[in-house]
């Protein structure tokens, strides 16, 4: 193990990640437990020699070995369900506070003088500031995103290069639609090709800022190396039903739910520091999907 390690690699985010990384002919190591992760995200993989596999989770990483040569960690393993973590906070406390700060204690200890961390716009909360800037007022409204926020502060305590990037609304291919945290579009777009009505929460007119995962990989890698606190976000408002209408008119309201009415980030850090800009519009990639 060495190189660039990769936690949560067998995930959404992360087995495109992997996949660039590959292309890039990097020394990829992956460590996951495989709870949410599949192998069946690595079917474009070539497995080149340089790209290895460990089932791995948070709870055992005390049981990572010493290695040399380790120059980069990405960290974006993680339990993701707001609702679970509302029954069962211990959990999470125990698995992104606790279990970070041991992969990182391990991390630095081997040498590693990079490290990316995957962090939540709900760090935020109910904010009123749109668009939401990294200096935005903080208030995490679940045990989920108050440990990631603590994550987060945990980066400020080693001596090393944290990138801390804060992801809004991700979309994209290989995205779950069950489980766990679920967004909308997976969720059209199974309703869409069994032909069966979408529904829409509310009225369909709460928004949110969606960023194509192959764009959120560019900015984890733009990121290596650097110091900081990075919104990953579009930095472009779309309303649900906009959403739906994009995949068809079939569709039915149902009651709505509690959740933030409004999603919209400030990318103007990211772009300045990093030379980042996210490249696919949801609605472009709904259309290509369609064909």
């Amino acid at each position: 193990m060495g190189g660039i390690v990769v936690t949560g690699g067998a995930g959404f985010i992360g087995s495109h990640l992997v996949e660039r990384l590959e292309e890039l002919n990097k020394q990829v190591s992956i460590i996951d437990n495989f709870s949410t992760g599949k192998m069946l995200n690595f079917s474009n993989l070539h497995y080149k020699p340089y790209v290895t596999i460990y089932e791995l989770g948070s709870d055992s990483w005390g049981e990572l070995h010493d290695v040399i040569g380790l120059e980069t960690l990405i960290h974006l393993a993680a339990p993701v369900s707001v609702e679970e973590s509302l029954s069962n906070p211990d959990k999470y406390h125990r698995q992104i506070v606790e279990g970070s700060a041991q992969l990182f204690d391990w991390a630095i200890r081997n040498g590693c003088k990079n490290i990316v961390v995957a962090s939540t716009a709900a760090v935020y909360g109910d904010t009123e500031t749109f668009p939401t800037t990294e200096d935005s007022k903080l208030s995490p409204r679940s045990p989920y995103a108050s440990c990631k926020l603590a994550m987060e502060e945990l980066c400020t305590k080693y001596d090393a290069n944290f990138s801390v990037l804060r992801f809004f609304n991700v979309f994209g291919e290989r995205q779950k639609e069950s489980g766990g945290y679920v967004s909308a579009i997976p969720i059209f777009y199974k309703q869409y090709g069994n032909r069966d009505s979408l529904t829409v929460t509310g009225d369909g007119q709460q928004t949110r800022d969606f960023i194509y995962v192959k764009d959120v990989v560019d900015a984890i890698i733009a990121s290596i190396g650097c110091n900081g606190v990075w919104n990953v976000g579009s930095g472009e408002e779309v309303k649900i039903i906009d959403v739906a209408k994009a995949f068809s008119d079939n569709i039915e309201f149902i009651p709505a739910r509690k959740e933030a009415k409004r999603s919209l980030s400030d990318i103007t850090k990211i772009k300045e520091d990093l030379g980042w800009s996210p490249q696919v519009s949801l609605i472009n990639w709904i259309k290509s999907i369609k064909k």
